[in-house]
């Protein structure tokens, strides 16, 4: 200060400004270079943490896809390597190689990494092939309409409408 003033608030003896640690605003330690680059990233860009990972990808119809992640873009669209459909039928399974596959992000439902380990140790379900699943799918559906049109005609003997023409109804 001019003329040896000391500002108000200030001890003499300290011209050029506070001691240390007083008057000072504590400040944080600086932040670690990208201590969890990954905690939670909002949006499409939480697909980064599943690149060059094995996904399953459950579609709105129903399908099931595993592959390996290798790309994604801003849409949500993702690129499968290596990718088959799995098709599952009560405790059986068949996977459908597809090789390299584009699943449109509007289409997704779910969206995870797949654990190699526990897929292999499932023994609640059971390996076929394509054509046993499907002749399985084939058989229940015919069950399945078979019931439906048992139950059809129970409940047309149960309310006296049986021969009436409400059958469309039922």
């Amino acid at each position: 200060p001019p003329g040896g003033m000391v500002p108000p608030g200030m001890p003499p003896g300290f011209p050029h400004g506070p001691p240390l640690g007083q008057g000072m605003q504590h400040r944080p330690p600086p932040p670690q270079a990208y201590p969890a680059v990954f905690e939670f990233l909002p949006g499409v860009a939480s697909l980064m943490e599943d690149l060059d990972k094995r996904v399953l990808v459950t579609l709105r119809d129903g399908r099931h896809f595993v592959g390996m992640m290798r790309s994604f873009d801003q849409y949500g669209n993702v690129m499968l390597e290596d990718t088959y459909e799995r098709h599952v039928h009560n405790e059986l399974y068949a996977d459908e190689r597809l090789g390299l596959y584009v699943i449109r992000g509007e289409n997704m439902v779910l969206l995870g990494e797949l654990d190699m380990e526990k897929e292999q140790e499932q023994a609640a379900s059971r390996e076929v092939t394509l054509e046993q699943m499907q002749a399985a799918k084939k058989k229940a559906s015919a069950e399945k309409a078979e019931d439906e049109l048992l139950r059809k005609k129970l409940q047309q003997q149960s309310l006296g409408l049986g021969g009436m023409g409400f059958d469309d109804y039922l």
